[in-house]
């Protein structure tokens, strides 16, 4: 018989791994996630779920665990996929490239911080001039806005227009992908121009 009063040590880290991701900032959270690694990486082993720690880059993840044909486990997934627009998925493009560049040349710091216009004009370039302005403009904002859910941008409480790019974006859209992807998204804007 178990006692269902005791709770593990880490199961806050746990409870925040399933809502999303943790992040160096939560320090108590993250302090936790490193000390009980081993113990919550075997917790989530158990239903096919690998946890994927970047410690270097200060954020951890869930990551559904890919089966090979053959094998006969068929597991509901309990990692959402979500299917992004156009516009959003150049804004992670575009983004991740603006982290590459930041890390080849700024040294120590390891804070990508962009403003709003500087996201716009990245953006403006790839969508099509027949747009009415005020509506491109209401749409980028919209797609920053979904970017700000998803944990990919953070917006500055010190700022109306400024955002932190996190890390983990590098992640979801790795290098190797990202001139594919890249390419794949200038031959779409030329049909939709």
């Amino acid at each position: 018989m178990t006692d269902t009063n005791v709770v593990n040590p880490y199961a806050s880290a746990i409870i925040k791994l399933l809502q999303g991701v943790i992040y160096i900032d939560d320090k108590e959270l993250w302090d936790n996630l490193i000390k009980y690694h081993v113990p919550i990486k075997e917790y989530f082993k158990v239903i096919g779920i690998d946890v994927l720690i970047y410690e270097t880059e200060g954020f951890a993840f869930l990551k559904q665990k890919q089966f090979h044909e053959g094998q006969e486990i068929n597991l509901p997934n309990l990692i959402e996929k979500r299917q992004l627009s156009y516009p959003v998925t150049l804004l992670c493009v575009l983004l991740v490239e603006k982290i590459i560049e930041f890390d080849a040349t700024e040294g120590d710091s390891t804070r990508l911080i962009v403003d709003k216009d500087e996201i716009k004009e990245m953006l403006r370039i790839f969508l099509p001039d027949k747009t009415n302005e005020v509506k491109l403009i209401d749409n980028i904002d919209e797609n920053i806005n979904k970017l700000v859910k998803y944990g990919f941008l953070r917006k500055l409480n010190d700022s109306e227009s400024k955002y932190e790019v996190k890390r983990i974006l590098k992640v979801k859209v790795p290098v190797e992908t990202l001139l594919e992807v890249k390419n794949k998204l200038e031959e779409y804007a030329k049909l939709i121009a």
